[in-house]
């Protein structure tokens, strides 16, 4: 049996999203896989161009939420939102 580390239950949504960096230079397709208030689960395929801190909209930037890289494990990594 797994143990659930979370706290919180996440919502499955599995929506394609941008993230970007650099002021809006970088910008890469991802896919959003769960989602909380305070946190997403990311599948990306390029982890190694991802850096620690990026913008994320999964909502055609109706929504704009600063985010901080908290874990990585293969093609997913987990997020904080930072506002």
């Amino acid at each position: 049996m797994e143990f659930e580390r979370r706290s919180v239950t996440r919502t499955m949504i599995s929506k394609n999203a941008l993230l970007f960096f650099d002021a809006q230079r970088g910008v890469l397709t991802c896919r959003v896989q769960d989602v909380t208030n305070s946190g997403a689960g990311i599948e990306l395929h390029d982890l190694n161009l991802l850096p620690l801190n990026f913008e994320l909209t999964f909502d055609n930037f109706h929504t704009v939420r600063e985010c901080r890289v908290i874990w990585r494990q293969g093609d997913f990594v987990g997020v904080a939102f930072q506002n």
